[in-house]
C-alpha cells in the first residue's frame, strides 16, 4: 500500500517540476543543443581518414576544395638552412688583456719570490712552472728542471726582460679578437712569435709558458643573443605554399601515406588529427556560445518571446529544420566533377527560415538568426565555407527585407524571385573573387541561386499554415488573408448590418493611418477594426449606425435592457469569432475595444427614469477587460471618435478636433487605456491623425464663385436651344 501512495507521489512532483518554466527552457536547449551537435558531428566523422606514416592506401583521397596548403618539409628544410648560417653572437670582454697582463705579471713576481727564499728553490721554481704549463697547448722542448735551474743562474735584469717580452707578445695577441673556439689557433700564433725572440731556448720556454697559460678570450659567446637570431632567422622564412586544386589526389590506392602526405590531408580537413576529440569538443563549446547569444538576445530586447514556450520552441525548431536540410543538400553530387559538386554548398535555404521567422515573429529578430545559420552553414559545408556563409547571409537577408511588408498574399511568391536574383548576384560575384571562373561554373552557380530562391520559396510558404496554426499565431499572412472581403463572417456584416460594415471600414482606416507612428502594427489594427464589431450581426437594428429612417427600437424597451442589448454585442462577436477560428489576436480586438467603459446615453435615461435611486453604474458597464496593447487601444479611440464626429450636426475643424480630444480624455481618466503602453506623445499623434483624416471626410463643398456660376447657366442654356433645333 505503501508503494502505491509513493509513486504517484513521485509522479505529481516530477510533474511540478517539468512544467517549471525554467525546467522546460532547459529541457528544449539540451533537446534543440543535442540536435544541432549531432547534425554538426555527421558533417566531421564520416569524411575524415585516420592514415598512419607508411600505411597502403585503400582507396584514391581527393580534396575537395581549392585551398593552399603549407609544405612542412621543405619550409622546415629552409628553417634549418637559415638557422645554420647564422653566426654566433659574441660579447666583448673589456677586462680580458688587462687580466691577461696582470697574470703575466703575477707569474713572474711569483718566480722572483721564489728564487729570494732561503728555501729550495730549484725544486719549488719547478712545481711553479709545472702547474702553469697546460698540456695540449704547446709542447715543451727541454726539461722543467733545466728550466729552473736556467732561472736561477740568469740575473733578475735578465728575468726582467723575459718578463717584458711576454707581456709585449701577449699585448700583441690579444689586441685582436680572440673567441673561446679561436684559442687554439691563437696558442699557435703565440708559439710561433715566441719561436721568433732572439734569446736562448730556455728563455723562450719560460715565456711560452707564462704568456700562453695567461691569454684568455676577450669575446664571450652571448647564448641568449645567439638564440634571438636564430629565431629572427628562423621566423623570417617564409612558409612553402603549394596549391592544391578540387579534385587532385592527394593519396593514391595502392600507395605507401608518407608523412607529408598526412600532413596535407590534416591542413585539407581529410585526416583525422590527434587533436580530433579537441575539435569536437570546440564544436560543442561553439554550438553552446552561439545558443546563449540567441537565448541572451531574445532575453534582453523580446522579452515576450523569451517568456512563450511556444515561440521560442518555433525558433528552435526553424532553426533545426534548416540545418537539416542543408545537410541533406550538402550529400548530393553533380556528376563526378568535384568544382561542381563544390557549389552545392550555395543551396543551403536560409532565406526560407530567415522569412519564416520575419513573418511569424520579428524582422529583426529574424536577421539576428540568419546571421547565426549562416555561419552554421560554413560549418555544415565543405570547400569555401566563408562563401557559402556570406551567400546564406546575402539570400536570407534578402528575404526578411521582401516579406517585412506584406500587401498581398502573392508578395509571398515574388519573395522567392528576389531571393533568386540576390543569390545569382551573389554567387557570381563570389565566383569572380575567388578567381574560379569558368562558363561551367557560372552556369551553375546561377542555377543554384535560382533553386535556392524558389525552394526557399517553397518551403516557407509550405510550412506557413501548419506553423501558424501548430503555434497559435497570427502571421502577416493570415491578417491579410482575413482582411479580404470575401470572408464570409464580414459578407454578413455587409449584408446584414451595412451600417456596421462601413463604421468598421472607417474605423480601420482612422486606427491605421497612425498605427505606424505609434510603434504599433498598421496590418493589425486594419484586420482588427473590421472585426471588432462582428457581434452586431445578431441585432443589427438596435444600433444606430444600421436604422433606417426613424424607427428605434430602444424606444419601447427599458434603458436597462437597451444597455444590456448594446453590451453584449461583444460576447456575441466573441462566439462568433470562436466559431470562424478567427485567431486570439483578433478576438482580442472583439473583447477589449470598450474595454469595461459605460454605455453613457442608457446610464442617463435609467437615472433619469429612476426616482428611487436603485440604478447601480456596474449593470450599464461593458464586461471588458481593457485593452491591453497599442493596438486594441487605437481601435477603442478610433471606434468611439468615428461614431462621435458622424454625430455632429454641423462638423467642423473646430468641433471635430474639440470632440476628439474631449473622447481621447475620457477613455484616459476613465482608466481604459491603463493596461496598454501608450504614451501622452503616442495620444497626441492619434489624436492629430484622426483629426485630419475626419476633416477630409467631412470638409465643406467648394462655393463657386457667383460669375462661374452664370457662365456656366449660359452655356448649358446654349446647349439646349443646340439639342432643340437638332430634334427639329
Amino acid at each position: 500500500m505503501r508503494l502505491r501512495n509513493i509513486f504517484p507521489a513521485v509522479w505529481r512532483q516530477i510533474r511540478v517540476f517539468l512544467n517549471r518554466p525554467t525546467t522546460r527552457k532547459v529541457l528544449g536547449l539540451i533537446l534543440f543543443f543535442s540536435i544541432t551537435m549531432a547534425i554538426l558531428f555527421s558533417n566531421f566523422t564520416p569524411k575524415q581518414t585516420t592514415f598512419r606514416p607508411d600505411e597502403v592506401a585503400r582507396r584514391n583521397i581527393q580534396s575537395n576544395v581549392n585551398a593552399i596548403i603549407i609544405d612542412e618539409k621543405q619550409t622546415d628544410e629552409l628553417r634549418n638552412q637559415a638557422a645554420s648560417k647564422v653566426q654566433k653572437v659574441y660579447q666583448e670582454d673589456k677586462y680580458a688583456q688587462p687580466n691577461t697582463i696582470n697574470d703575466i705579471k703575477s707569474s713572474y713576481q711569483g718566480i722572483n719570490e721564489i728564487i729570494n727564499s732561503n728555501d729550495d728553490p730549484e725544486t719549488s721554481l719547478a712545481v711553479f712552472l709545472n702547474n702553469n704549463h697546460q698540456e695540449g697547448r704547446f709542447e715543451l722542448t727541454t726539461n722543467i728542471a733545466d728550466l729552473a735551474k736556467y732561472l736561477l743562474q740568469i740575473a733578475p735584469e735578465d728575468i726582467k726582460m723575459i718578463e717584458n717580452v711576454s707581456i709585449n707578445i701577449a699585448r700583441e695577441i690579444t689586441n685582436k679578437p680572440i673567441t673561446e673556439e679561436a684559442l687554439l689557433g691563437v696558442y699557435e700564433q703565440t708559439d710561433l712569435k715566441i719561436s721568433d725572440i732572439p734569446y736562448s731556448y730556455q728563455a723562450k720556454e719560460v715565456v711560452r709558458i707564462i704568456t700562453i697559460n695567461s691569454i684568455r678570450p676577450n669575446l664571450i659567446y652571448n647564448k641568449e643573443a645567439t638564440d634571438k637570431a636564430i629565431k629572427e632567422a628562423v621566423d623570417a622564412v617564409q612558409p612553402v605554399q603549394k596549391t592544391i586544386k578540387v579534385g587532385e589526389i592527394i593519396v593514391r590506392e595502392g600507395n605507401r601515406v608518407t608523412p607529408e602526405q598526412i600532413s596535407m590531408l590534416e591542413q585539407l580537413g581529410l585526416q583525422r588529427s590527434k587533436g580530433y576529440p579537441l575539435t569536437l569538443m570546440g564544436v560543442a563549446v561553439f554550438v553552446l556560445l552561439t545558443f546563449w547569444v540567441i537565448i541572451e538576445f531574445i532575453r534582453r530586447y523580446y522579452k515576450e518571446i523569451y517568456e512563450n514556450d511556444k515561440q521560442m520552441l518555433l525558433i528552435g525548431l526553424i532553426l533545426v529544420i534548416i540545418l537539416l536540410i542543408t545537410r541533406f543538400l550538402t550529400v548530393i553530387k553533380i556528376g563526378d566533377q568535384p568544382e561542381l559538386n563544390a557549389l552545392m554548398g550555395y543551396l543551403a535555404p536560409v532565406a526560407a527560415g530567415s522569412m519564416l521567422l520575419a513573418i511569424l515573429l520579428d524582422n529583426r529578430l529574424a536577421f539576428f538568426i540568419t546571421i547565426i545559420m549562416s555561419i552554421y552553414v560554413g560549418l555544415l559545408t565543405n570547400g569555401n565555407q566563408l562563401f557559402y556563409g556570406i551567400a546564406a547571409f546575402m539570400g536570407g537577408t534578402a528575404g526578411i527585407f521582401k516579406v517585412y511588408k506584406l500587401s498581398q498574399t502573392s508578395d509571398l511568391a515574388k519573395s522567392g524571385l528576389f531571393v533568386a536574383l540576390i543569390n545569382i548576384i551573389t554567387i557570381t560575384t563570389l565566383s569572380f573573387i575567388s578567381g574560379t571562373v569558368s562558363l561551367n561554373i557560372v552556369l551553375v552557380g546561377i542555377v543554384i541561386g535560382a533553386v535556392n530562391g524558389i525552394l526557399s520559396a517553397v518551403l516557407m510558404i509550405g510550412a506557413l499554415p501548419y506553423l501558424e496554426s501548430a503555434f497559435s499565431i497570427t502571421s502577416m499572412i493570415k491578417l491579410l488573408e482575413l482582411s479580404n472581403p470575401n470572408h464570409y463572417l464580414l459578407k454578413r456584416l455587409l449584408l446584414e448590418a451595412p451600417g456596421t460594415y462601413h463604421h468598421s471600414l472607417m474605423v480601420g482606416n482612422l486606427a491605421e493611418a497612425s498605427a505606424e507612428a505609434i510603434g504599433a502594427n498598421p496590418l493589425l489594427v486594419r484586420v482588427g477594426s473590421y472585426y471588432h464589431d462582428i457581434g452586431k450581426i445578431k441585432r443589427p437594428e438596435y444600433f444606430v449606425e444600421n436604422q433606417r429612417g426613424f424607427d428605434n427600437p430602444h424606444e419601447k424597451i427599458a434603458p436597462a435592457l437597451s444597455a444590456l442589448i448594446i453590451t453584449s454585442h461583444v460576447k456575441e462577436g466573441i462566439e462568433l469569432a470562436k466559431e470562424a477560428n478567427l485567431p486570439d489576436d483578433i478576438i482580442a480586438f472583439i473583447e477589449q475595444h470598450h474595454g469595461n467603459s459605460l454605455a453613457k446615453y442608457f446610464y442617463n435615461m435609467a437615472m433619469e427614469e429612476d426616482e428611487e435611486g436603485r440604478i447601480s453604474e456596474d449593470s450599464f458597464r461593458y464586461e471588458g477587460p481593457r485593452p491591453q496593447s497599442k493596438e486594441v487601444a487605437l481601435v477603442m479611440l478610433a471606434d468611439s471618435v468615428e461614431a462621435a464626429v458622424r454625430s455632429l450636426k454641423e462638423p467642423t475643424t473646430a468641433s471635430i478636433k474639440e470632440m476628439i480630444d474631449k473622447i481621447v480624455k475620457d477613455k484616459l481618466n476613465d482608466g481604459q487605456l491603463d493596461l496598454c503602453d501608450l504614451t501622452f506623445r503616442d495620444l497626441h499623434t492619434i489624436s492629430e491623425s484622426f483629426a485630419t483624416i475626419l476633416e477630409g471626410v467631412y470638409h465643406k463643398r467648394i462655393e463657386y464663385p457667383e460669375i462661374i456660376v452664370k457662365e456656366f447657366e449660359k452655356r448649358r442654356a446654349s446647349y439646349g436651344d443646340y439639342d432643340n433645333k437638332s430634334a427639329e
